[in-house]
């Protein structure tokens, strides 16, 4: 609404002074409020009092909300009014703000599984928001949307199996929020769901810098794979969570970001990941992809507690260095 009434105005002198200020004539007022010349005479003179239900007409005619009334719906009669007057003078907003509030009332009666897709649109939603109250300065702040923290969204609700293929540089997944997702990873692994995670690289060196977490998670527990891109060059990034969620991300190479992120809960969506994931994982039994976690197993990595213990980093890479190249693993040299 454009601004309340004068503060202490009686309500018949507001009327009379926002019909006078519209020129609206008593009679022009009534027509549009649906009642008689001499109601809207008799308010304007102080010998009646509108009801209500006339208090909100007149505001949303008026385009104002009058003074008065003490009826205990106040805040629901306040809210009435706002969107009538809004409706009069916006009706095309007015049509789509309501059309978007049926949708969230709609979402509330969703089953529970759709928790979390309402929650990635209330978070959209809310940055729209908060970049709309920045207009009318002139000046904008618009923030990034981390698209990793709706994959967390869906993640934190596993309860027995997460499944991942990443494609992206390992890098990728960086800063404080990258640590966020790494951590909440760990955790699921450390309290008993199961966890996969498929990487599919152009070369084994890109694990340098995403070792230290490759580590953490081989000794929490995480199945670890890596195959190499000429393997699977279409490969695209899947999140699989408990056979009920799955999130298919597209990978912009070029400049090296997710272009964009689809969230299903779909049966037939989910099941079509999965055999992805399968196929992609079954590469092992053909020589064409490793299982760090073996890998690991093998060479008696396993007594080391950290990457940094001793000589455990370099034995580390080169233990996947070798298995990449088609190496006979030194695990006698390892061993020792």
């Amino acid at each position: 609404m454009s601004r309340s009434a004068w503060d202490g105005e009686p309500i018949g002198t507001t009327v009379k002074r926002l019909r006078r200020q519209r020129s609206l004539t008593q009679e022009a007022l009534a027509l549009r409020v649906g009642c008689s010349r001499s109601l809207i005479q008799q308010i304007e003179n102080g010998k009646r009092i509108p009801s209500p239900a006339q208090r909100e007409k007149l505001s949303a005619v008026l385009g104002e909300r009058l003074p008065g009334g003490d009826e205990t719906d106040a805040e629901t009669s306040e809210l009435r009014i706002r969107f009538n007057i809004l409706l009069g003078e916006k009706p095309d907003i007015a049509n789509r703000v309501l059309a978007l509030a049926q949708t969230l009332a709609a979402l509330e009666d969703t089953g529970e599984d759709l928790v979390p897709l309402r929650e990635i649109a209330e978070r959209q939603l809310a940055r729209a928001e908060e970049v709309l109250t920045q207009i009318p300065s002139g000046s904008v702040v618009v923030r990034e949307w981390n698209t990793v923290i709706d994959w967390l969204t869906v993640l934190d609700r596993a309860q027995e199996r997460i499944c991942a293929i990443h494609t992206a540089e390992l890098g990728a997944i960086g800063g404080d929020v990258g640590d966020e997702y790494h951590r909440a990873i760990l955790g699921k692994a450390r309290s008993g769901v199961s966890v996969q995670r498929v990487y599919v690289l152009d070369d084994v060196v890109n694990v340098t810098s995403y070792e230290d977490k490759l580590w953490q998670q081989v000794r929490a527990g995480v199945e670890t794979t890596l195959v190499n891109r000429e393997f699977a060059p279409n490969a695209q990034g899947i999140l699989i969570v408990d056979g009920s969620y799955v999130l298919a991300g597209d990978y912009d190479f070029r400049r090296r970001e997710r272009d964009s992120s689809r969230f299903s809960t779909l049966r037939h969506d989910v099941q079509a990941a999965q055999r992805k994931f399968n196929h992609l994982r079954e590469l092992r039994s053909y020589g064409m992809a490793l299982v760090v976690n073996d890998l690991v197993e093998r060479t008696g990595l396993t007594h080391y507690e950290r990457l940094e213990q001793e000589d455990c980093r370099a034995r580390f890479r080169t233990v996947l260095r070798r298995a990449w190249n088609n190496e006979k693993p030194d695990t006698e040299g390892l061993r020792s």
